[in-house]
């Protein structure tokens, strides 16, 4: 294929190799692989020899790596770092422009900052630089100058990643707070079931000290005991509406063992089960079936 009819189509296909065009001004990190995939629907699950940057412009999904999920939500980078399993992709469908550098170049991009052991995903403020650098990309690739083709792909992808960095948003907390809002929905709608914190923590990329101070600044008690306080309720509720015998209502609370159910009922609310509900349920409520 003639060069420039190649450069023509790489955008609009899944993957066009780009490594082996000639540089006449050879960059220390030149890129290999770039594509552009407006629909992106299948999920990666796989373990790359390469390092790569996906740009998800529009749409979102997940993203997994070594246990811990990141919530996707464009305009935002993944990156894919060579010989570590990882699983990402749309909730439906999203856009994406993807550059991939050889394992090769892994000490090169270390040096030049743009490698993030501690960060594989990073939100960008404004993807309106992302997109004029794609646009730039295009109007190169047809611009009919095949000389020095190749040196501005790789000035203009690390200058692309370098946006990204240079205007990721300083909204952290943001993300925090929704997870922290996401793991409290769960327990509040499964407060019977038993509950792994520092799991679901990892499950929403939530550090185990990260996921302790958000969560007391946002909810005000340590996670085991907001979930105490809903089953408490519950039995509460219970005991007033219907006639479930105690040890049916300890059940149907989320408390397995009954005996443990009778004292931690009377530590919470400093009477036993039987006692409050004669002192709250009413005659009407003795009519109620369970």
């Amino acid at each position: 294929m003639h060069i420039l009819s190649f450069c023509m189509d790489y955008f609009f296909n899944r993957l066009r190799y780009v490594g082996h065009l000639p540089r006449s001004f050879p960059s220390a990190i030149p890129v290999d692989n770039i594509g552009y995939l407006p629909h992106k629907r299948e999920w990666i699950d796989f373990r790359f020899s390469s390092y790569n940057f996906s740009f998800i412009l529009s749409g979102g999904g997940e993203y997994w790596r070594d246990g811990v999920r990141w919530r996707v939500e464009a305009p935002c980078v993944l990156t894919q770092a060579p010989g570590v399993l990882q699983e990402y992709g749309p909730a439906g469908e999203w856009e994406e422009l993807f550059l991939i550098y050889s394992g090769k170049r892994i000490s090169a991009l270390n040096k030049a900052g743009l490698i993030r052991p501690d960060k594989p995903v990073w939100h960008i403020r404004d993807i309106g630089p992302t997109r004029a650098r794609l646009l730039e990309l295009r109007q190169i690739a047809a611009g009919g100058q095949e000389r020095g083709l190749a040196d501005r792909i790789d000035r203009l992808c690390e200058l692309m990643v370098i946006e990204s960095m240079l205007g990721e948003t300083n909204d952290p907390v943001d993300l925090e707070e929704r997870a922290i809002a996401a793991i409290r929905d769960d327990v509040k709608s499964h407060f019977r079931e038993r509950h792994d914190f520092h799991a679901l923590a990892r499950k929403h990329g939530l550090s185990a000290s990260t996921f302790r101070r958000r969560w007391f600044e946002h909810v005000g008690m340590p996670p085991a005991h907001y979930l105490m306080s809903l089953r408490i309720k519950e039995a509460c509720r219970l005991l007033v509406e219907t006639r479930m015998t105690v040890g049916e209502i300890a059940e149907a609370s989320g408390f397995h063992d009954p005996f443990y159910f009778y004292r931690r009922f009377r530590l919470e609310m400093g009477m036993t089960a039987t006692a409050y509900r004669q002192n709250h349920q009413s005659p009407l409520s003795l009519n109620v079936q369970n």
